[in-house]
């Protein structure tokens, strides 16, 4: 008898996870990670649809080639962000609406052969 209720409470269980996963996943780390053959100036990560780019995020000197930025996002941020990397050219290079929850490591690079 006993085997018969944990099988449904724990499909039910299960099911509340799956549920609850996306919601948890809004506010864990991910990475952004500098896809271009040059040094980022300036990193700016903003919810998706914003009009301003905010701060750049880059306190601690340029992000070399290939190297990743952590960060947290705050609570009910969300998760679809636009990203922005201004590398030591000048260039920008941009990543829109990408969703953080689902990929935890946004690769952010200029056009191909604009680099």
């Amino acid at each position: 008898m006993a085997d018969r209720m944990i099988r449904p409470l724990s499909a039910a269980l299960v099911g509340l996870l799956l549920l609850l996963r996306p919601a948890l996943a809004q506010n864990e780390p991910f990475r952004v990670v500098n896809g271009s053959a040059q040094p980022a100036t300036a990193l700016h990560v903003v919810r998706s649809g914003q009009a301003d780019w905010g701060p750049n995020l880059l306190g601690r000197g340029p992000l070399p080639p290939g190297r990743a930025f952590s960060l947290r996002p705050p609570e009910a941020a969300g998760c679809h962000f636009d990203f922005r990397l201004v590398l030591q050219d000048g260039q920008e290079a941009v990543r829109r609406d990408a969703d953080v929850c689902a990929e935890r490591s946004i690769s952010v690079a200029p056009p191909a052969g604009r680099d």
